[in-house]
């Protein structure tokens, strides 16, 4: 896809009683193969129409069109970030949750997710079909539709339900199935508040030239507005379970300014595959096992994105007055994205842009969590995520090489209530690799968050 669709044009044909008739209830293991395939054709359908009514280029289809992509060779895009990620992530999730709202399980979804994928990629567009669409709109939505298909279970509200996962909720109103509620969130909050950020984009190369010019690079300053949340989804500490996801945890924050026009939006997520609760007692409770990963770093110049399969470990201490967390995870990304904002180029006196390029690769990352709470001081959480991509040679000739990814950041919270703190929150991020020139650069945003925080929900 080459532009921007409303995706969210799902919410609008949602009735406003979607939820609020008798309906019949469903068995979870009940399963609806007709239904589940036809809320994928009509997710597709809607994106499609959509697409063609605004007149984007991607949705103007045809037999001829759909003719050139059955005997294409598929190809690596470079469509923009935001529309491969999280854009496909977004639409493997509706993919996933039509399939879950009919009682078929994750692995089995996993299966309509990819059937989804193929069919748009093949007759929904008119550009040549692309792997690392397939690839995203797969993993990512399994993820991503995992996760707002439990969600959606936990809202009573129909028009939150509705916005937190549009295929259930339209399952609900065509099929009449109302499924059980559930009350299994560990922990909840939102923060709000103004942020100020500090951006630096370095070309090796291209800083040779500007220093022998005696230029130096202007770091640029802005203001932003920021809202974010945490969720945790089932107790993080006690997991022994084969069933995928029944635990999973969200951090997600997103800020914007107008002028200068800038946006960034962090998303890290984890959930069990399968875990083990080797250690549970009243003070240490700690649980281990894999861990399927959709993590999502959109800004400026900082773009990257990684589905991993880590290995992972959740260990809580309790004292008198006091906690500590910590939680690890190490692992094999085996599929990142990372969008490559290339410099203007001097050559004579005219600074000539080059096109943004995408990489795609495959390699590890760690991530690492530690928290301190006390009743008294508030709490306190550190946390580092690394990735190292090692770029597939055969997917881009031009852009071999390695891109290394790391977000790190600070947050301590002091609480004014039981449920209202006050939050700073300092993260610094940096990204180095290479672009189609094979030049290294260096990407780096520092920001800092002052807001507050609303706890709707604490078990811990």
């Amino acid at each position: 896809m080459k532009k921007i669709i409303p995706f969210f044009l799902l919410l609008f044909i949602i009735p406003a009683n979607a939820r609020g008739q008798e309906t019949e209830d469903i068995n979870s293991k009940e399963k609806s193969l007709y239904p589940a395939l036809f809320g994928g054709l009509f997710a597709n359908t809607v994106i499609h129409l959509s697409g063609r009514l605004f007149g984007f280029d991607f949705a103007q289809t045809s037999l001829q069109s759909i003719k050139t992509n059955l005997g294409s060779q598929w190809v690596w895009d470079n469509d923009v970030f935001l529309i491969n990620n999280p854009g496909h992530a977004y639409q493997g999730g509706l993919y996933h949750t039509a399939a879950r709202a009919n009682g078929f399980n994750f692995y089995e979804s996993v299966f309509f997710d990819i059937l989804g994928s193929l069919t748009w990629e093949l007759f929904g567009e008119t550009d040549i079909p692309s792997l690392n669409d397939l690839m995203v709109t797969t993993f990512g939505g399994a993820a991503f539709g995992e996760m707002v298909h439990l969600l959606y279970l936990e809202i009573n509200s129909p028009y939150a339900a509705a916005f937190v996962s549009q295929m259930d909720a339209f399952n609900n109103v065509i099929w009449r199935k109302r499924p059980s509620r559930t009350n299994n969130i560990y922990y909840l909050s939102a923060m709000a508040g103004p942020g100020w950020i500090k951006i630096v984009k370095e070309d090796k190369e291209q800083l040779k030239i500007l220093f022998n010019n005696s230029i130096a690079p202007t770091p640029s300053y802005m203001f932003t507005g920021n809202i974010g949340c945490e969720i945790v989804y089932g107790n993080p500490f006690v997991q022994n379970s084969t069933k995928p996801y029944s635990q999973f945890e969200i951090k997600m924050q997103i800020g914007s300014s107008f002028y200068p026009l800038w946006l960034d939006w962090t998303l890290l997520t984890d959930g069990y595959i399968l875990s083990f609760n080797p250690l549970h007692s009243e003070k240490n409770m700690l649980s281990t096992g894999l861990t399927l990963h959709y993590d999502l770093i959109a800004g400026n110049n900082t773009n990257f994105a990684s589905s991993a399969l880590d290995w992972s470990l959740k260990w809580k201490h309790v004292f008198k007055n006091a906690y500590f967390e910590l939680k690890s995870h190490t692992g094999w990304t085996f599929f990142g994205s990372s969008e490559y904002y290339p410099f203007a180029e001097l050559i004579g006196t005219n600074l000539v842009p080059h096109e943004t390029e995408n990489n795609f690769g495959t390699g590890a990352n760690f991530k690492f969590y530690f928290t301190l709470q006390t009743l008294k001081y508030g709490k306190m959480t550190l946390g580092a995520c690394s990735y190292l991509l090692y770029i597939i040679p055969w997917n881009k000739p031009d852009s071999q090489g390695m891109d290394f990814f790391n977000l790190s950041f600070l947050e301590y919270s002091y609480p004014f209530t039981k449920n209202i703190s006050l939050v700073i929150n300092s993260s610094l991020y940096l990204k180095s690799g290479n672009s189609l020139r094979k030049t290294n650069i260096v990407s780096i945003a520092d920001r800092i968050i002052l807001g507050l925080q609303w706890t709707f929900s604490d078990k811990s």
